[in-house]
Formats: structure tokens, C-alpha cells, sequence
């Protein structure tokens, strides 16, 4: 066992002899004072670090949250260990918020008086939520947000409340494009009365999509107030805990929501993946931003993620149990208490959200550790045999060769290729080869538990994002599964595998490389994986093929591709489940037994891994090191950057839609995109990166990048 301590925390142990305490913890709004971001880290009056953590109260409307709201209750968290409140509000449920807004803000000011009395800080959300026919688009209600946040922070501007934070969507689920428009008209409702309030901004598919705002960050106007909510429910999100790391290097990040149970509130109840995230909340050198949160809820509603049974007060707390008998309200009150977690030791790469390329050794890949991924037709469902095209003469509106009859289908990235589309969220269902009607229910096996419809929106691109292992569908992007990799010395040692995996779907990396050359790549794969002769697995970056033949290191052009041996061994031999068996091998391609990997420069870099078949079941990669560079290998040339160039990167390249520019150490540029006449096309702003989503027809073109007198230039292919 290792203990997992923050550095603040490292430095105090010989100087208190309350050193097993977060140094965070029984502090609050009277030793903080104002809250501010100093860069991503949410901070003190001073610019010191802070912590917040507390409770998010059950919906302010519900009868199991009646009795457990007010002065004395918020006292009670205080006695826990809280120095927060997050008072969740819904709006559109029977009885809500938009039902009697008066009531409701009468209940926020109140609330935001007694936190204040008390020295604590409190959380204003507006709690936005897909259940019972209600879209998940916060936009739906932008009039009446910009209504209640505009009062709401006037009050606190006018009584010189400045402990609140302001959530504006809790779990919003059409797309960040969405809500990003969203959040950018709402903020100056607030900004207006607080110029320096801190608000959170929800994140698509119920906070999850954590990465989305990293390379579409919210509009620089606002740096100084905006965070990005992410919510996590240990039983069923332990996968997104790649994502979240890597978010916490780049944007600031909130957990406004979380618990360690399943994810809709019920058991199972799984402390380790819990004290996993908290182990992330803490500051490290790879992980540099101390994270706050609020569990999920105070309340006594009779699931297992309630903090109390029958009645909100002391020694009611939730006896609900683990496989080992441990309490939820225990594990939950040691978390307020501030004791730092027992985390089991990561063995390789502990928190670290770059994959490393070593000199001497092997180093493991992991697949969770990506910058962002998607299909390979802009995360639309026209890869994998999902849809085709009408064809010339058929009516608009038929789908042909729908493989998932009575499944979901990307509706709104349908209907962009078909340029059918008339509603900013829409969703549906195929029946009989039809997109039926735009609002008709989705049918899959995910269920509102009062309706009984069904209630899940297509996740377009990335992971299994809700649920189990097995709730993955062959239309959301690369999705990634824990792999045992029994029997191999990596064993149920935190590493993912490929799930199912579609043909030009692709996954960005950065990269640590220890130093330029070849390294000859590995594997550890399951018997599911099944292979293409030739190789599945494609690995470039803006300085065109990495893959190298050990018979001819200088050439890009003998690889291209590359994939594994069928499985037909298992390193435990008393496996008979293909899922349990797995075997350490070398990459392949064709012939070929050995497969090179070349990088020509040291340091942090960007790759992108394109899959033209289905690579499901390939786990951890390994890259060894082979040798030094040829120098007639192109990929020498990369180091050696004129300082009148820019350095960026594409992706994906080739596309068939939108595309991302990533400018090196967040650069400010114009970004043009030339046609073979020598046309402008398209022109953008980008600082640091940008999505540049110009419809382009299939063809070859130049992206211009300018910068302080400096050009670069780079050729893009789109299909």
C-alpha cells in the first residue's frame, strides 16, 4: 500500500501532529475569504490553494429532502467536515423551480444568508437533468436562467455575499457546442453584479465529457471566473478517471457531483474506486491542480447514495454496505473528516496523464491517458455500416443499411451530412430503414425509473460513458474497457483495452519521448481480438507515418499499418474464457514479425493512432528501445524548426469533417484553410486550438497558420 499524500500535506508531517489530516481540512470562508482562479487553481484571497468539499442537498423541491435543509442543517455538515453547500434546484420537474420561481428564490437567499453566518460556501445550481421527456438542453430555459442568476447574484452584490458559486447546468446532454452558447450568453447575467464570481459550467453527457471545454475552452472573456464541472459515480465511471486527470493539467475543474455508488444513486456501493478519485483531487506534480468537491446527497431518500436513513440527523446516517461490510455513511463522514485515503500503489505511471517513451526499457500504454478521439467522420454514425447515404432518386429521410434496426442513432450528426437538420437537439430511432419522429423516445435498455421510457441520448464519440463495461454501442467512438490482462505481470494493474473499435475512428496522445529513435512496439492482447492480415492500427502525427521496417529504418512507406498474432495461448493457462486470456506479443504487420516506431525529437509530442478495422481486444501497448535514428529517416528533419515557422498539428488528417489545429505552447495564430486554386476557404482565430468546422468537399488543402511574421504550413486530405 502507498499512501497518496499532497505535497502540502508531505511538507507538514514533521510539523503537526495532526499530519494524517488533509492540510485543507476545518478551514473555510473565514480563512479564505473571496475565492479567485490563478490560473487553473481555484484559490484564496491571497492566491494560496484551497479545497473546498461538502454535500449536494437532495432537489430543493423534494419531500425527501424536506427537514434536511436550513441553518441547523448546514451547521451539521460544518460538524462533519464541510465547508461547503451545494444546493441543488431543479427547474422543470413537476413542483420545481419554474413552477414558482418566487418560493425558490426566496429558498437560495436564505440559504445564502445562513452559509454565510456560518463561514461556509455555498453552491447555487440550476439543475438541469434529461429525465421525464425533458431535453437536457439548458438552452430551453436560457430567459428564465438569465432571470434567476441575474437576481440572485444582485442580491448577494448588494448584501456583500461573496461565498457563492454559481453552477448554471448541472448535467446537460446535447453537445458542449450547445452548451458552451449556452454559458457564454448566460455569464453576464452574473458578471454584471459579481465582475469576479466564480461559476461553474456544466459538461455534456451528465458532466462526464470532462474533455470536450480542453480544446474548446469557453470564451477567454470569462478566464478569470470559469470552471468545468465534472460528476462521477465510482461504480460506473472508474473508466473516466483518465479523462479527469487530464483535464485537471489543462482547465479548472470542479467535482460538483459525485458519490460511490452506481451511477442513478442505487448500489453497488465501491469504496476503492471513490478513494481513487479522491486520490486525483489531490495535488501532484503530474496532476498539478488541487480539485474541490460535493458528494451526492444530503438527504434521506431511499437509495444508497443518501447520506441519511429516516430522518437528516446525527447517528442516522446510511448503513447502506460494501462486499466487506464497510458502511457508506462511515466511508463518507471518514472523506468529511479529512483522513487521507489508503490508495493502492499505480505500478506504472502512477497519475501521470502522458504516456512515456523509454530508452532501455519497456513502458506500458495507456489507452485512458488520450487528449481527445472520435470516428473518423467527425464523430458521426456513418462508419461501421450504421448509415448510408440516400441514394440518388430515394426520398430524403431513409436510412439504407441501418445495422442496429430499433437501436439509437446519431440523429443530429445524421441529419448534418444529409443537411436535413431543423432542431438544434434532436434525437430518435430507425424503424423500418426511417428515422422516425424527432421526438420519439429512444429504445435501448436504459430506462427513467418513474416513466419507464427509455432516456439515452447517442454519446457520440469517446468512451462508455454511463453504465457498465458491456453498456458500450458500436457508434460512439472508440470505447475502452479495463483489461486483466491475467496471467502477464500486469495484471489487474489499471490498464484499459480496446472495446469496439470502428474503421477510421482515431485517438490523439501526447507523448513523452525520453529520447529520438526507434522503438519496437508490443503488446499485451486478448484472445477476442481477432486481426486483419495487414494490420489494423495506424500511427502518425502532423510529420506524416511513424511506423518503420527494421529492414529499411529510413522509409515510411514499407509500414504503414500494424496489428498482433491471434491469441492462442493464454499466459493463464487455466483460462478457457477468451475474455481472461490474454499473451505479451510483438506488433505485426503482414509478413513482417517486428514493427518499429520512430520519433524524432525528445520531450512532449503529439501522435494520433487511426484504426481502419475493428482492433478490439488489443490491451496496453509496449514500445522498447531499438536504436538511434538513421539519419536518412524524414522524421529527423522534425527537431529542426525554422524560427520564422509555427509549430502545429492537425487532426485527424485525412478527415471527412471537421478538424482540430493545436498550436504549440497555446500560440495565438490565424488559421487559413487554401483549395488547390489558391482560394481562402476558411479562416479562423485560434489560441492554443480550435475545432475548424467549415463544410469542405473531398479534396486536397493547404492550412496556413500565421503568427508574429511567422508561417507554417501543413496539407490536409479530406475524404
Amino acid at each position: 500500500m502507498k499512501r497518496i499524500l499532497s505535497l502540502a500535506a508531505v511538507a507538514s508531517l514533521a510539523l503537526a501532529a495532526n499530519a494524517e489530516k488533509s492540510p485543507y481540512q476545518d478551514k473555510n470562508y473565514a480563512d479564505w475569504g473571496k475565492l479567485k482562479l490563478v490560473g487553473n487553481q481555484l484559490s484564496d484571497k491571497d492566491g494560496n490553494p484551497v479545497q473546498l468539499k461538502g454535500w449536494s442537498t437532495f432537489s430543493l423541491h423534494y419531500g425527501e429532502v424536506q427537514g434536511c435543509l436550513g441553518a441547523g442543517q448546514w451547521k451539521l455538515m460544518q460538524q462533519y467536515g464541510a465547508n461547503i453547500v451545494r444546493l441543488a434546484m431543479y427547474i422543470d420537474e413537476s413542483g420545481s423551480y419554474l413552477s414558482n420561481p418566487t418560493l425558490f428564490k426566496e429558498m437560495v437567499k436564505e440559504s445564502i444568508a445562513e452559509t454565510k453566518a456560518l463561514n461556509m460556501y455555498c453552491m447555487i445550481d440550476w439543475h438541469v437533468l434529461e429525465t421525464n421527456g425533458h431535453s437536457g438542453n439548458p438552452n430551453d430555459h436560457l430567459s428564465e436562467a438569465k432571470d434567476f442568476f441575474s437576481e440572485i447574484s444582485k442580491y448577494c452584490a448588494d448584501n456583500g455575499y461573496d461565498h457563492v458559486l454559481y453552477e448554471l447546468c448541472n448535467e446537460p446532454t446535447c453537445g458542449w457546442d450547445n452548451i458552451k452558447r449556452y454559458a457564454e450568453a448566460l455569464i453576464p447575467s452574473i458578471t454584471n453584479n459579481q465582475k469576479e464570481a466564480i461559476i461553474v459550467v456544466g459538461t455534456d453527457q451528465w458532466c462526464q465529457k470532462i474533455k470536450d471545454p480542453v480544446s474548446n475552452p469557453i470564451s477567454r472573456e470569462y478566464k478569470d471566473n470559469v470552471m468545468y464541472s465534472f460528476h462521477y459515480y465510482s461504480c460506473s465511471h472508474y473508466s473516466l478517471l483518465g479523462d479527469f486527470r487530464n483535464a485537471q493539467s489543462n482547465i479548472p475543474v470542479f467535482v460538483s457531483e459525485w458519490s460511490a455508488v452506481y451511477f442513478n444513486g442505487d448500489g453497488p456501493f465501491c469504496a476503492s474506486n471513490g478513494d481513487q478519485l479522491i486520490a486525483a483531487c489531490e495535488v501532484r506534480p503530474e496532476a498539478p491542480q488541487l480539485v474541490s468537491w460535493c458528494i451526492w446527497n444530503w438527504g434521506k431518500k431511499d437509495e444508497a447514495s443518501s447520506f441519511f436513513k429516516g430522518t437528516c440527523a446525527s447517528g442516522n446516517e446510511s448503513s447502506y454496505t460494501d462486499g466487506s461490510g464497510k458502511k457508506y455513511g462511515d466511508y463518507v463522514r471518514e472523506l468529511m473528516a479529512g483522513e487521507l485515503r489508503d490508495i493502492p500503489e499505480v505500478e506504472v505511471g502512477p497519475w501521470t496523464t502522458l504516456n512515456q517513451i523509454p530508452t532501455k526499457v519497456s513502458a506500458l500504454w495507456h489507452w485512458d491517458y488520450y487528449d481527445i478521439g472520435g470516428e473518423g467522420i467527425s464523430y458521426h454514425d456513418g462508419n461501421g455500416g450504421a448509415w448510408e447515404k440516400v441514394k440518388e432518386g430515394e426520398k430524403k429521410g431513409t436510412v439504407t443499411d441501418y445495422a442496429n434496426a430499433g437501436e439509437e442513432v446519431d440523429v443530429f450528426s445524421l441529419a448534418q451530412e444529409m443537411q436535413w437538420l431543423d432542431k438544434p437537439c434532436p434525437w430518435s430511432t430507425v424503424e423500418n430503414g426511417k428515422v422516425v419522429s424527432w421526438e420519439s423516445v429512444i429504445n435501448t435498455t436504459w430506462t427513467d425509473s418513474k416513466e419507464k421510457k427509455p432516456t439515452y441520448k447517442s454519446l457520440n464519440g469517446g468512451r462508455c460513458y454511463s453504465g457498465t463495461d458491456g453498456s458500450a454501442r458500436p457508434d460512439e467512438g472508440v470505447d475502452l474497457s479495463n483489461a486483466g490482462c491475467q496471467g502477464t505481470d500486469y495484471e489487474w494493474k489499471g490498464y484499459c483495452n480496446l472495446g469496439w473499435v470502428e474503421e477510421d475512428e482515431w485517438i490523439n496522445f501526447t507523448v513523452n519521448v525520453a529520447k529520438p529513435g526507434y522503438y519496437k512496439i508490443g503488446g499485451v492482447i486478448n484472445a477476442e481480438y481477432g486481426g486483419s492480415k495487414e494490420g489494423e492500427i495506424a500511427i502518425t502525427s502532423s510529420h506524416g507515418n511513424h511506423l518503420r521496417a527494421t529492414y529499411e529504418l529510413s522509409s515510411p512507406e514499407e509500414i504503414t499499418t500494424f496489428g498482433f498474432p491471434k491469441t492462442q495461448t493464454c499466459a493463464d493457462a487455466s483460462k478457457s474464457d477468451p475474455w481472461d486470456c490474454w499473451a505479451v506479443s510483438d506488433a505485426k504487420s503482414g509478413d513482417e514479425t517486428e514493427v518499429l516506431c520512430a520519433f524524432g525529437k525528445a520531450g512532449e509530442q503529439q501522435i494520433t493512432i487511426t484504426f481502419s478495422g475493428n482492433a478490439g481486444g488489443v490491451g496496453p501497448l509496449t514500445f522498447t528501445w531499438y536504436g538511434e535514428l538513421d539519419p536518412n529517416d524524414p522524421i529527423t528533419g522534425v527537431s529542426n524548426i525554422d524560427a520564422n515557422e509555427v509549430e502545429f498539428s492537425i487532426f485527424p488528417n485525412p478527415t471527412s469533417g471537421e478538424f482540430t489545429v493545436a498550436l504549440a505552447d497555446d500560440a495565438e495564430a490565424t488559421v487559413e484553410v487554401v483549395n488547390v486554386a489558391g482560394q481562402v476557404v476558411a479562416s479562423q482565430k485560434v489560441e492554443g486550438s480550435a475545432t475548424i468546422k467549415k463544410a469542405l468537399a473531398a479534396g486536397v488543402y493547404t492550412v496556413v497558420v500565421k503568427s508574429n511574421g511567422a508561417v507554417s504550413a501543413k496539407k490536409l486530405v479530406v475524404k
